[in-house]
C-alpha cells in the first residue's frame, strides 16, 4: 500500500503535503470533484475550495482564497477530462 501512494505522490508532489488516510480519501473519491474539495487547502496554500457550475458539477468555474474572495476562471476546467485520474 505505501508503495502505492508512494508513486501518487511521485506523480503529483502536492500529495506529500497529505498524510496516507487523506490521500487514500481522495483517490477512493476520484470521481466525484466535490469529495475532493476538503483537502485542496492542505495541498494548495491559499485556496480554500473550488466553485463548480451549475450544469451537473463536472466543470470548474473559479476558485475562493483563504480570504475568500473569488477568482472566476477565464475558461472552465472540465474534470471529466481527467478520465478519472485524481492526480
Amino acid at each position: 500500500m505505501n508503495e502505492f501512494l508512494e508513486q501518487k505522490r511521485a506523480a503529483f508532489p502536492r500529495f506529500y503535503f497529505l498524510g496516507a488516510d487523506e490521500l487514500l480519501e481522495i483517490l477512493s473519491e476520484a470521481k466525484d470533484p466535490l469529495k475532493v474539495q476538503p483537502h485542496l487547502k492542505k495541498c494548495f496554500e491559499g485556496i480554500q475550495k473550488l466553485k463548480f457550475d451549475d450544469k451537473g458539477e463536472k466543470r470548474i468555474a473559479g476558485m475562493f482564497s483563504s480570504e475568500f474572495e473569488y477568482i472566476e476562471f477565464l475558461s472552465e476546467v472540465k474534470t471529466d477530462m481527467a478520465g478519472g485520474n485524481v492526480d
